[in-house]
């Protein structure tokens, strides 16, 4: 760290020794040139006017100018679809190279409260945290302190997977870009502590069976744990903790000032997450562990957000800044593996004319988009679980083009999924048929039709009642409570808190299912004793 703050040091001096030459420079030039300054002012005052007035001209029909309409457009945009989607609050920015253009804060931070968002109002922006993760460990690339292309093992010695010759190949740039193998559904939301060697204990106890899905560098899959061995190696290098790395080296520079991890209690202003359950919106709290922070746990407002964008634009015109290289930034959002026309490389998903990122926690999303070539970039924050923030992002990127933004319907966006309708359905059925079953059995005594009598069931009923839906059975159970939470990166079903509705569903299922096969197995061998009702009555 010694060396980052001493080119910083540099960088400083240099630009106070360049302005003092320029000032003396600039006074003696206007001594030696005495009565004939306003001379020339009067000779090439047209020619001043015409330059002015092209540039006003021109700086109200580029991209990067934007009229009052658009801005008003934009608020009835985001307005109208809180009002449709019944999102409680969010929060927009636009900004340019030189700052914010224009941020604002819409709805309450909590359903039926009564404050009001603005745009310091802090979110939770889930994974749009990444890329200010790949942005620690590019400084530290810089300073000399780890190579993108060296093993994940020369910094943390104990990982490894089921399979070592292939994880000992796994990099550091493999980690940035997810091309790591690491399977999709990996992720340390279980891991409780914040020490980082329990957390390397832990981590390393759950890669010891992890096969990957493909060879190092070949292959494009999303997993967040990628995110959070980088954090671990951000800890290792540094010799700080995460959280106060980020702090010193990134918020603070580019002046995002309420920017902060999620877990740190009592900062003011801050957003209430939701989300529907069964078709209801209700406020929905979640602590995200420590060891995820890297992957997911950021929480920053939109103010702070045209900060970034600010510097993200300004570092891709050519501009170092004490945060980063504009040469780094560059390597950042050149595509290192496509996708049809969506390319990622450190955390990004880029585009021909745009670098975007979205984020998501059970109770709020988030949308980025930067586009570099138009000097411009804006983000919107929402305390809702909805993929409608991003479709109206991508409609405010249309305004912002001069196009005009697509209906968002709501029955497009339904609040129960299909697949959690579906599940109901089969529930709802298998319970039904159950129901039937039992019919007979309830009324068939009380209408004097005889009773009923455990028999010895035939083979045919051995067979498909006992062996077959037992199997049936046995596999739908491993599915719903082994393979869902395993495949989810959760250690049971119960802890699968991103999608509350498919684990209430599937527990439903499971309940249903098992109701209907218990019913047709004892059914299987409940006779009707008709004869012996029928003997009692003759000799009545």
């Amino acid at each position: 760290m010694e060396a980052l703050n001493s080119r910083r040091t540099i960088n400083f001096t240099n630009a106070i020794h360049s302005m003092s030459i320029i000032h003396s420079t600039n006074a003696t030039y206007s001594l030696r040139q005495g009565g004939h300054f306003i001379r020339r002012c009067l000779i090439l005052l047209p020619i001043m006017m015409l330059c002015w007035f092209f540039s006003f001209s021109t700086a109200f029909s580029s991209p990067a100018a934007f009229s009052k309409d658009k801005l008003v457009q934009i608020d009835e945009e985001i307005t109208q679809n809180m009002q449709r989607f019944n999102i409680p609050g969010m929060a927009f920015v636009l900004a340019n190279e030189n700052g914010i253009v224009y941020a604002k804060g819409y709805g309450l931070q909590g359903q039926g409260g009564d404050q009001p968002v603005d745009a310091a109002t802090n979110f939770q922006i889930g994974s749009i945290s990444k890329v200010f993760t790949s942005l620690a460990i590019m400084q530290l690339r810089d300073e000399g302190l780890i190579q993108l292309d060296a093993p994940v093992t020369n910094y943390l010695p104990w990982f490894t997977t089921e399979d070592t010759s292939l994880s000992d190949l796994i990099t550091i740039h493999d980690l940035l870009n997810h091309t790591s193998g690491l399977p999709g559904r990996l992720n340390t939301h279980d891991v409780k502590s914040s020490d980082a060697d329990t957390i390397a204990v832990q981590i390393k106890r759950k890669l010891q069976k992890v096969q990957l899905v493909a060879s190092p560098g070949t292959t494009y899959e999303y997993t967040n744990m990628n995110y959070d061995l980088l954090q671990l190696i951000i800890e290792k290098v540094s010799g700080q903790s995460f959280p106060d790395y980020m702090n010193h080296y990134i918020f603070q520079p580019l002046d995002m000032n309420r920017t902060s991890f999620s877990r740190e209690a009592g900062l003011d202003n801050s957003a209430t997450g939701h989300r529907y359950i069964w078709g209801e919106l209700r406020p929905f709290h979640e602590q995200p562990a420590f060891a995820t922070l890297g992957s997911a746990g950021l929480a920053t407002n939109a103010e702070d957000l045209g900060a970034y964008i600010s510097f993200l634009l300004t570092s891709s015109a050519g501009v170092d800044s004490s945060v980063l290289r504009s040469e780094s930034l560059h390597e950042m959002h050149t595509a290192v593996i496509s996708d049809h026309s969506i390319g990622y490389g450190f955390g990004w998903e880029i585009t021909a004319n745009t670098v975007e990122k979205k984020g998501g926690l059970p109770g709020f999303t988030a949308n980025l988009i930067v586009l570099p070539g138009k000097s411009y970039g804006f983000a919107l924050l929402a305390n809702s679980k909805q993929s409608i923030t991003d479709e109206t992002n991508f409609n405010i990127a249309r305004i912002l083009e001069g196009a005009a933004p697509a209906y968002l319907a709501k029955d497009d966006f339904p609040t129960i999924s299909l697949e959690n309708k579906l599940i109901l359905y089969i529930s709802a059925f298998l319970t039904l048929i159950a129901l039937l079953m039992w019919l007979p059995v309830v009324f068939g005594p009380a209408g004097k039709k005889g009773g009923f009598c455990f028999v010895k069931p035939s083979l045919p009923a051995v067979l498909i009642c006992f062996v077959l839906n037992g199997f049936v059975l046995v596999s739908v159970l491993y599915y719903i409570y082994i393979y869902v939470p395993y495949e989810s990166g959760v250690p049971a079903l119960h802890r699968l808190t991103t999608a509350p509705d498919t684990v209430n569903g599937l527990m439903l299922l499971s309940g249903a299912w098992l109701s209907c096969s218990l019913s047709l197995a004892c059914r299987s061998v409940l006779r009707q004793n008709k004869r012996l009702n029928r003997i009692k009555d003759t000799k009545i």
